[in-house]
């Protein structure tokens, strides 16, 4: 986990996520880049890569340019004042999926990605602020950051350029950060990154925001899909002598009532969410894993062989899982299993089990082998095994 020093993972909980920025100096120790410049620049000329680069020709002068790239695009470019990002890194570097444990003082399930950054000096991509909280490492160089909580709107801005950079900018605090140190920002509070050498590298861990129109569609389709909301309406009791083409204060109400019944109901809440909170975007969607072929796949007895001499089982990075406890029409609690925006099919697989394989980036061989005694255990990870949805450790 990373270094909170003087201020407590308690402090920081209640005190400054989502409500005002933090800065951690050196929270990861010794920290190097898993990533050089030249590696990210070579990312970035893959098709599948989501890649950006943000010059900077003016104090209020900036173009985008999107991936992917080609060496020509690099020879092409100043001596300073350039950002390359590539986003999701952690979907496809292991190593930078591996950081993240180290936050999972939250849900991993907020977590949406690692966007990593290359900048030259005077390399930047604006004053801005964003609808979501990121922490920010800086993995390697120097960088200097400015931070503001005045006029955060959407009606202040930039005209005429490509992203969406902060016309009045009012500096309220500033700090240099060396690689280690962590600046931790909530939504909506201005920031401004400049690259103080050739060597600038910053990891954003970002975490996803929800707006209420979203989560509304989304439930909206949940109860379309599990045909789970059949009641009807019922008409209030009409007056005589009514307006026949009004809508009355008790019609509304009674198809009020009728759709606040579907949000008490605690279960349906809570198994709708856990499918909207693993849901995979479109970009993640498209890197699952192929799944193995028939041909491919062996029996059952002989992946339970396998498991044996193997390490352990990790999960693929672009995979969402998290998991809830609900009680059935009995009042009997049972574990359910999202994965990628899916209810999943657990084999009556024990309840600890699975929030284990959720919880857990991965399962080592002696996790796994105290979980064979549980028939449904083995063939759940069987099951996701197939689909490359877990693979064996190297």
């Amino acid at each position: 986990m990373i270094r909170f020093n003087d201020t407590t993972l308690k402090t920081f909980l209640t005190e400054f996520w989502q409500k005002k920025p933090l800065v951690l100096r050196n929270a990861l120790p010794n920290f190097e880049s898993l990533l050089s410049a030249e590696e990210l620049g070579g990312l970035s000329l893959e098709e599948e890569v989501e890649s950006r680069i943000v010059i900077q020709k003016g104090e209020k002068d900036y173009q985008l340019f999107k991936g992917p790239f080609t060496p020509q695009t690099y020879e092409a470019l100043p001596d300073t004042n350039w950002t390359l990002l590539i986003q999701g890194v952690d979907r496809l570097i292991p190593e930078v999926a591996d950081l993240l444990n180290d936050f999972d003082f939250l849900p991993r399930w907020r977590i949406d990605d690692i966007m990593v950054s290359y900048a030259v000096k005077g390399g930047n991509v604006g004053p801005h602020f964003d609808h979501y909280d990121v922490f920010l490492l800086q993995a390697a160089g120097q960088r200097n950051w400015k931070l503001t909580s005045k006029e955060c709107s959407i009606d202040n801005y930039i005209q005429g350029v490509d992203l969406r950079l902060m016309e009045s900018f009012q500096v309220e605090e500033e700090f240099t950060f060396q690689a280690g140190d962590i600046l931790y920002i909530p939504p909506k509070w201005g920031h401004h990154g400049v690259a103080l050498d050739d060597q600038c590298i910053t990891y954003s861990i970002g975490y996803r925001s929800y707006r209420g129109q979203e989560l509304w569609d989304s439930f909206g389709d949940h109860l379309c899909e599990t045909s789970a909301f059949k009641a009807l309406y019922v008409d209030p009791t009409w007056p005589e002598n009514l307006n026949p083409a009004e809508i009355t204060d008790t019609a509304s109400q009674q198809a009020q009532h009728l759709l606040q019944h579907a949000l008490q109901d605690d279960n349906l809440i809570k198994t709708w969410f856990g499918r909207f909170a693993t849901q995979l975007d479109q970009q993640a969607a498209q890197q699952l894993p192929e799944p193995l072929t028939q041909e491919e796949t062996p029996s059952l007895e002989n992946f339970i062989g396998a498991l044996q001499v193997e390490v352990g089982l990790i999960k693929d990075p672009v995979c969402r899982f998290a998991y809830s406890h609900v009680k059935n029409k009995e009042g009997q609690e049972h574990t359910l299993l999202y994965i990628n925006g899916a209810i999943w099919n657990t084999f009556e697989a024990h309840s600890d089990f699975i929030s284990k394989l959720a919880n857990q980036s991965f399962l080592t061989q002696e996790e796994i082998m105290q979980a064979t005694e549980v028939e449904g255990n083995i063939k759940l990870l069987f099951d996701l095994w197939k689909l490359q949805y877990l693979i064996f450790i190297d």
